[in-house]
């Protein structure tokens, strides 16, 4: 049954609900964030287990599962789904929006319009001794799922600490839809990303393939190098449009097939300023990236390169790997003014421009890491083996 607590305890219940909604709404991912809004719908009871389901068409998907007293990681995916309707407490709760408390889940009245399916307890062993469901209703988008919590510590669900579940259940569902927003717009804004790589490169039959050799190939040795997740992340994005200038080259010069000419060659060497200015300014971190990339992925360790003659570790880190991946990847494909380059040749260059053209640290972690950069090359395009 119902009871009350202390005046202290629903202090601290309130300052636990608090510090619960900004820790939940700071979680970096969908799939983290609603491990976090179970395990604290979970401790506002003391409770043993629970679970939370969502929403799709006609169905409920159980999005996750925890139990502090047996292992049911191997029954989540047997029973991921459930009809959306009333014959079960999570169907009944998302239909009817109601909070529903069942103090004996194996003893409900014979004319419930709800059911108790007790296949997890059968499998796992576990006894549902009581239980607590609760929709996810989002101000205006509806109720778009539910959590159970099960088995709380003193075998009933105190008054006060519904209510303030009931609060903690609307701010994980407004705190849901804003993440899956953020999350929808991130995706959208990445793809735009990649997309404007490809824009830079479009008449070139291996654009696409070309951009995911950069991409992967700067990730894996900035990975090699142990930057920081974040970094690695920024660079596989940002390293797309490291050729961005080339839209202001005409044609006939990038397509040439053969040689640049001196004064072509002078037109060529503009795409790194280029593609700087195109994306300078932006307050997106990926795109501040890009800009150091597009500007300064043909600087040369030794300062012979350009466009600014800038060497060492004046070169930001990020255009240092990209230089490396991107003349790797230039010397094994084919392009219209050269043939492809035997890999250990290539591999051979790329050692002796160590501290030339090249960062040593990047070249080190280049060849620490170089099975992984030829498997991305064999993947998104060939290797000619020596």
């Amino acid at each position: 049954m119902f009871d009350d607590i202390s005046g202290e305890e629903a202090k601290q219940t309130l300052n636990f609900l608090l510090n619960a909604a900004v820790d939940v709404q700071m979680a970096s991912t969908e799939s983290i964030f609603i491990e976090k809004i179970l395990s604290y719908a979970r401790k506002i009871f003391h409770a043993s287990a629970g679970s939370i389901s969502m929403i799709e068409g006609n169905q409920l998907k159980f999005v996750t599962l925890q139990n502090d007293e047996v292992d049911i990681h191997h029954v989540i995916g047997k029973h991921k789904y459930i009809p959306l309707d009333t014959n079960s407490f999570a169907g009944y709760v998302a239909i009817t929006g109601e909070t529903l408390y069942i103090p004996d889940p194996y003893h409900i009245d014979a004319d419930a319009p709800y059911k108790f399916n007790t296949l997890i307890d059968q499998e796992t062993g576990y006894k549902t001794e009581s239980l607590l469901a609760m929709p996810l209703q989002h101000p205006s988008e509806g109720i778009i799922g539910t959590f159970e919590i099960l088995n709380p510590k003193d075998k009933y669900f105190h008054t006060l600490n519904i209510g303030i579940a009931r609060n903690f259940s609307i701010i994980a569902a407004v705190s849901f839809i804003n993440m899956h927003l953020r999350t929808s717009l991130q995706h959208s804004y990445l793809d735009t990303l990649e997309r404007l790589g490809h824009v830079a490169e479009y008449k070139d039959e291996d654009t696409y393939q070309h951009i995911q050799r950069i991409r992967f190939s700067s990730q894996v040795i900035a990975e090699q190098m142990q930057t920081s997740k974040g970094f690695q992340e920024d660079i596989f994005h940002a390293s797309a449009m490291h050729d961005m200038g080339k839209v202001g080259i005409p044609d006939h010069i990038l397509n040439k097939p053969g040689k640049l000419d001196a004064d072509e060659w002078n037109i060529m060497q503009t795409h790194a300023a280029n593609g700087g200015s195109i994306l300078k300014g932006s307050k997106s971190a990926i795109l501040q990236m890009s800009e150091r990339i597009a500007m300064s992925h043909h600087e040369k360790w030794n300062g012979q390169g350009y466009p600014n003659g800038i060497k060492g570790d004046e070169i930001p880190l990020e255009a240092q790997i990209v230089a490396v991946a991107d003349v790797f990847d230039a010397l094994t494909q084919k392009r219209v003014y050269k043939q492809a380059w035997p890999l250990n040749e290539a591999l051979e260059l790329i050692q002796h421009e160590r501290g030339q053209h090249f960062a040593p640290a990047v070249v080190d972690a280049f060849f620490a890491c170089k099975d992984k950069i030829i498997q991305i090359h064999r993947k998104h395009g060939f290797i000619i083996e020596s």
